[in-house]
């Protein structure tokens, strides 16, 4: 399996290698849109499969995908987002006791 993704690994750095930057701009902008398309379990095996055919290569200047800075940033939108929902919760709370002041 290892040596399958070697092989189509190299026969796509080749085709990108040779491509004018019209076309380069045109396949990156194709396997971003794929990307988006894949549930993100998908992409999480992927990015797993990834590191290890990495480790598997042994080629010391490829780089890990990282996934721990991903979900770090996931849990720190989260609590953001919780953060601001409580924010305007007390907002509401305040502003509905201050309209049973008015009464």
């Amino acid at each position: 399996m290892i040596r399958a993704f070697n092989k189509h690994y190299k026969k796509a750095i080749d085709l990108i290698e040779r491509a004018s930057p019209s076309e380069k701009i045109e396949m990156a902008e194709r396997i971003l849109e794929w990307f988006r398309e894949l549930p993100e379990e998908y992409l999480v095996s992927l990015a797993l499969f990834f590191n290890e055919v990495i480790d598997d290569l042994g080629d010391e200047s490829l780089e890990k995908i990282d996934l721990k800075l991903r979900r770090r940033r996931k849990v720190e939108e989260e609590e953001e987002e919780e953060e601001y929902e409580e924010y305007e919760e007390e907002e509401e709370d305040y502003y509905e006791d201050e309209d049973e002041e008015d009464y």
